[in-house]
C-alpha cells in the first residue's frame, strides 16, 4: 500500500490539485479555495498527513535500538496537524483576511517542520552510517536547490509547481530513506548477533 500511495495516489492527487490554474503563478491555496477543488484539497491533506505520519513513525520505529528520534516524531506529527488544520481554514483573502493569513502560515510551517524533521534525522543517521545516508543527504540538498530555483522562477511565491515538486519529491525520498533505514537496522541486528557469539 505504501508504494501505491507514494508513487500513484499521492502524486495523482497532487497533480489534480491545481486544476485549471497556472502552476507558476498560483498555488494550492488559491486553486482549492472553492468547490470542488476545496474537497480535493482536504482529501489530499488527509492522505498526505496520514501517509507522512504512519510511514515516518514506522520507519523511525526501526531505529529504536540504535537511535532515539522522539523529537523528529513529534515534529512530524505537528507538521501533519498543521497541514490538515490549514486546509480546514478557507483561503479567501478578500473575504477572510485573518483566516487566510493563518491558512498560509500553517501550510508553510507544516512544510518547513516536516523537512526540518527529516533533515535532522538524516543528519544523525549519516553520522552512524555515512555509506548508507550520503545519498539521502545529497537528495535533500538537491531538493533545497530546486526549491530556490522554483522560488526565483516564480518571483518568490509559493507556487503550485513548488508544492507539486516538494510533495512528489518527499514521497519518493521517504521510500529511499525507508530502504536505507531497513538496511541499517539489519546491519545493527547482525552486529548484535555477532557480539553474542
Amino acid at each position: 500500500m505504501d508504494m501505491l500511495l507514494s508513487y500513484i495516489i499521492i502524486p495523482g492527487l497532487t497533480l489534480l490539485l491545481p486544476g485549471q490554474t497556472n502552476w507558476f503563478t498560483s498555488n494550492f491555496s488559491v486553486a482549492g479555495a472553492y468547490f470542488p477543488q476545496n474537497v480535493l484539497l482536504f482529501v489530499w491533506a488527509i492522505v498526505i498527513a496520514r501517509f507522512y505520519h504512519t510511514f515516518t513513525k514506522r520507519t523511525i520505529g526501526q531505529t529504536k535500538s540504535f537511535l532515539k528520534a522522539e523529537k523528529e516524531l513529534i515534529l512530524t506529527d505537528v507538521s501533519a496537524y498543521l497541514l490538515v488544520g490549514s486546509v480546514l481554514l478557507p483561503y479567501r483573502p478578500h473575504t477572510f483576511p485573518i483566516i487566510s493569513f493563518l491558512h498560509l502560515i500553517m501550510a508553510f510551517t507544516a512544510t518547513v517542520i516536516f523537512y526540518l524533521s527529516v533533515t535532522m534525522m538524516t543528519g544523525r543517521l549519516y553520522l552512524l552510517a555515512p555509506d548508507l545516508f550520503s545519498w539521502p543527504i545529497a537528495l535533500l540538498v538537491f531538493a533545497i536547490t530546486c526549491t530556490f530555483i522554483l522560488l526565483i522562477v516564480c518571483n518568490f511565491i509559493i507556487s503550485s509547481a513548488l508544492e507539486i515538486f516538494l510533495t512528489i519529491f518527499s514521497c519518493a525520498w521517504l521510500r529511499i530513506f525507508d530502504r536505507r533505514i531497513r538496511t541499517l537496522a539489519r546491519r545493527k541486528h547482525l552486529q548484535r548477533r555477532l557480539q553474542y557469539h
